[in-house]
């Protein structure tokens, strides 16, 4: 009895139509700057050491060039790069690579323009080669890549000529994948405000030395980089680096909680902190991979059974997680190298991290500014204390205080009484939910501190200790360490000054 083979499977070809394609993947959901983004990673992956970003108005119909000084591509190469899909995410790519699907430089690209047009000089030459929208369309549904430039300006095209080697890449027909609405000349200068901000935060590390060196200019303006972890200011809190085996590699997890509104100098560097979507947006985990940021800000879904949201109290806490590139299919990465996800093997580590930032930073918040053994050091008494979860009250006045001990040695027992009964009655009456939805609602208030006002009140303070017998500079320095009178600067000598003046 012969043994029988399989009869072959039929099979038809069924290969995509080229302008129907790629008209999906516009709305991939690429902005400008993410889609920006996404072109600066060719010319960092090409060694490139300089970036210059150009647009024009153009009355209405926009242009936009990215040039680098980068080793370029010669003909071949440059077919392959311009191919959707490129050699795929399977393969193994180098350090500097900061790709993975083949499709950053087409479909970042085409989301915003409707001709891309890449030209590029190695040391074999010039080569260039056009992706036309409106051509694929008449074509039939083939994939007929234009070879030249299709008629670019011999001023876009001639940046190249006084470079040895580089990549210019061009869009026309720019309509930013709007069918109709298309943006006024203000909201034009508006969005390039935006790439500026998300070019400076994406690529903050090349543009700060902590990564391979790196200048990106913006219609002739450098680019600064804006450092989410101000890690050149010393009131900030640091964890210890710590790492974590994972799936895809190694990853290396710190976290930051950044200083309170009363540390900066003025509110222009505060708002600056803040970052390009302000204070309470920009909380949470910032994701890298080879020191480009990937996710800026969130909390990846953690929290336990009911996950966290970038609330007022956790603000100031920021945590960077560096990923290897070859962790991007545990990470989830997306095409835009927008989202990323962190795998389930890892997630229990990585809260337990962000539990410890967000409690700190919960303590830098509600304390302004002090924690920790500076909070100790300083010898601040507050009257409120926060009870653990489980307590029967959650805010209680602390009946050790100076002031509610001083108040109980000068007091008959009726007359305590009725004062700890009316304590009890402020405790039970805290208005918690109103506080959380004033909070939640119109954020935090500015609570200036009124050195006037609180000296007042401090002044008559220390004029019933001096009654019971303390001294002016005894009372003074009593109450210098207490909350809110520390806030007031030189209150000892102001109120030892007052004391001392009015007995003369």
């Amino acid at each position: 009895m012969g043994l029988s083979l399989p009869l072959p499977v039929p099979t038809r070809a069924v290969p995509p139509s080229a302008a129907a394609l790629v008209g999906s993947l516009r709305g991939v959901g690429y902005s400008l700057e993410t889609a920006i983004a996404d072109i600066l990673d060719n010319s960092i992956a090409a060694g490139a050491k300089s970036i210059d970003i150009q647009w024009e108005w153009n009355d209405g119909e926009p242009v936009g060039w990215i040039l680098d000084d980068g080793h370029g591509m010669h003909t071949d190469r440059l077919v392959e790069a311009m191919r959707f899909g490129g050699i795929g995410p399977e393969a193994k790519r180098t350090a500097e690579d900061l790709g993975r699907f083949g499709l950053g430089l087409k479909t970042a690209s085409l989301s915003q323009c409707r001709q891309l047009t890449v030209v590029s000089k190695a040391s074999s030459g010039l080569a260039s080669f056009t992706w036309d929208l409106d051509q694929l369309r008449k074509s039939g549904g083939g994939w007929d890549l234009i070879e030249g430039d299709a008629g670019l300006s011999g001023e876009i095209r001639d940046q190249l000529k006084s470079r040895k080697s580089g990549t210019l890449v061009v869009w026309r027909m720019v309509d930013f994948g709007r069918t109709n609405d298309r943006p006024s000349y203000e909201s034009f200068l508006a969005d390039l405000q935006r790439v500026d901000a998300h070019l400076a935060m994406v690529f903050h590390r090349f543009l700060a030395g902590d990564a391979r060196a790196l200048e990106i200019t913006l219609n002739g303006s450098r680019v600064k980089a804006w450092d989410p972890f101000l890690e050149n200011d010393e009131s900030v809190i640091r964890n210890p680096e710590q790492r974590i085996e994972g799936p895809g590699g190694r990853v290396r997890v710190r976290g930051f909680v950044l200083p309170h509104r009363d540390r900066f100098r003025n509110e222009i560097e505060f708002e600056k902190a803040g970052g390009p979507d302000g204070w309470t947006a920009q909380q949470g985990f910032y994701v890298y991979r080879h020191k480009r940021l990937l996710s800026a800000g969130g909390w990846l879904g953690l929290g336990g059974s009911r996950a966290w949201t970038r609330d007022e109290t956790s603000r100031l806490a920021r945590i960077r997680i560096d990923i290897p590139n070859t962790a991007d299919h545990d990470w989830r990465i997306d095409v835009r190298k927008a989202i990323a996800r962190p795998p389930d093997a890892i997630r229990k580590p990585l809260q337990r991290i962000a539990e410890d930032v967000r409690r700190k930073a919960r303590e830098v918040f509600v304390h302004r500014g002090q924690y920790g053994s500076r909070q100790k050091a300083t010898g601040v008494s507050r009257i409120w204390q926060v009870n653990p979860e489980g307590a029967k009250r959650r805010y209680t006045v602390r009946r050790d205080h100076e002031l509610i001990q001083f108040l109980k040695g000068r007091m008959d027992k009726t007359g305590f009484e009725f004062f700890e009964a009316l304590l009890d009655l402020v405790e039970r009456t805290v208005p918690v939910d109103r506080v959380w939805l004033d909070v939640t609602e119109h954020g935090v208030p500015d609570d200036e501190v009124n050195s006037s006002e609180l000296v007042t009140t401090a002044l008559s303070m220390a004029r019933m200790m001096e009654r019971a017998g303390l001294t002016p500079h005894e009372a003074a320095a009593r109450l210098a360490t207490m909350d809110p009178f520390d806030k007031v600067e030189d209150i000892e000598e102001k109120l030892i000054r007052k004391l001392q003046g009015a007995k003369r």
